[in-house]
């Protein structure tokens, strides 16, 4: 009987399914709890991405690091971040083939995941740190060109076009960044605005007088034109301390700067005390203008030439250019690149962006012949349109813009700016690089 018994193979199937059981379990539990670790890794990448695209696609409309972050938190807490997790908010990123690129975003979320069956087969109890890794930001060439600018986020309107005249932009467009109803508004039936195509963050209003060359309507809420020269350095009082104050004055004739600036050596530089007047028939030579307070005013009928030439306001100062005056002016000089050294070169009329907003004013006549950007990031521009104003090459800039006159305003080419000087565009695509 006993040996019937052993014999007996019944059951053999059951005994060694026992015996494998644990391992086949144990297995399942591994395999499962990695399953959980990946499934945790894909959310937190998804936050990644999340975040680091909304930061990107805020870095649009501002430099402003803390506005940056709390656009990237929001959204990381809305998409799933967990009280416990861990979040770096890089601006601009200090790692990865984007380190220090502006207006880009790295996001780097941390999450720790308890071991279970794992701290028993590898007897580690120390959580598993699961991180993940995203880098956001607007593509450089990805958009349209445009060639005048508001920047303001709120004004209503930012950009507004009227009077009776003809505000021609020649191969490029238009952009306002303001989220406000009437972001860009054209007043009055009798204007007439030609461009490639209009951009708005909030809503456009306009009149048959709109005609747009490269687009079937102008094109509301989009995202923010970036600022082209928000990473621009601005001079303060202090920078400025030991040029000699040249009184507020009237120059009639050539005038060349004499000094320099500790920070930019190779670059003439002159400081006028509360104004500046230019009058009749003025030569300038290459350099910088500082005007500390007070008008830069340009005289009616005056003609003033000059290559390499930039004027910067600050402290309040505001620029005021007559409807008659001929500006033959060149802010870079691309055949003599070595004479503008300075981050400047390029930029014709700038001001800073601290303090009070200015109003500016900016007229001319069909004889001029500019070459430059107009960058008034804190203030307000009043492009005046008499019997035929021209600005062949220049692209303007402000957080205000207003145009107006009963004449014609006439945008063309490109200016000319130094290599590596930064694109004017609206309507770019913000994209995950990293």
């Amino acid at each position: 009987m006993l040996r019937k018994f052993f014999k007996s193979q019944d059951g053999s199937t059951a005994v060694y399914f026992a015996l494998i059981a644990p391992v086949l379990i144990g297995f399942a539990g591994l395999g499962s709890e990695a399953s959980l670790w990946l499934v945790t890794e894909r959310k937190l990448q998804h936050i990644s991405d999340l975040a680091a695209y909304s930061g990107a696609t805020r870095a649009l409309s501002t430099g402003n690091e803390t506005v940056i972050e709390a656009s990237v938190q929001a959204r990381a807490a809305s998409s799933g971040l967990q009280a416990g997790d861990t979040m770096v908010i890089n601006i601009p990123p200090t790692t990865g083939p984007n380190t220090g690129r502006s207006g880009f975003v790295e996001v780097i979320i941390e999450r720790s995941v308890d071991r279970y069956l794992t701290s028993i087969f590898t007897n580690d109890t120390t959580p598993l740190v699961i991180s993940t890794r995203a880098v956001a930001g607007a593509i450089e060439g990805s958009g349209e060109p445009v060639c005048m600018l508001a920047l303001s986020p709120t004004a209503s309107p930012a950009f507004s076009v009227g009077g009776s005249g003809v505000v021609d932009v020649v191969g490029c467009g238009f952009a306002s960044n303001s989220a406000a109803d009437d972001s860009f508004d054209m007043i009055g039936a009798k204007v007439t605005v030609t461009g490639s195509c209009l951009y708005a963050v909030g809503g456009i209003s306009f009149t048959d007088g709109l005609t747009l060359t490269d687009c079937d309507q102008p094109q509301a809420l989009q995202k923010p034109a970036p600022d082209p020269y928000a990473d621009l350095p601005m001079l303060a009082s202090t920078d400025v301390g030991g040029l000699t104050r040249l009184d507020d004055r009237a120059i009639d004739e050539s005038f060349s700067p004499t000094e320099y600036l500790i920070d930019y050596p190779g670059m003439p530089t002159a400081l006028f005390d509360g104004g500046l007047t230019l009058q009749g028939d003025v030569t300038l030579g290459t350099g910088l203008y500082i005007v500390d307070g007070g008008t830069l005013k340009i005289n009616a009928n005056s003609v003033i030439t000059g290559v390499g030439v930039s004027f910067y306001l600050m402290n309040g100062a505001k620029l005021d250019v007559a409807g008659g005056a001929e500006l033959d002016v060149q802010a870079y000089d691309p055949a003599n690149p070595s004479t503008r050294p300075d981050p400047f070169a390029g930029i014709l009329f700038f001001a800073d962006r601290t303090g009070s907003s200015v109003s500016h004013s900016l007229s001319g006549n069909s004889d001029s012949d500019t070459n430059g950007v107009v960058y008034f990031p804190n203030d307000q521009l009043t492009y005046t349109g008499n019997s035929g104003s021209s600005y062949p090459c220049i692209k303007v800039i402000a957080s205000q813009l207003e145009v107006t006159g009963s004449g014609t305003v006439t945008i063309g080419c490109d200016p000319s700016l130094p290599t590596g000087a930064p694109s004017f565009e609206s309507a770019l695509r913000v994209k995950l690089v990293e």
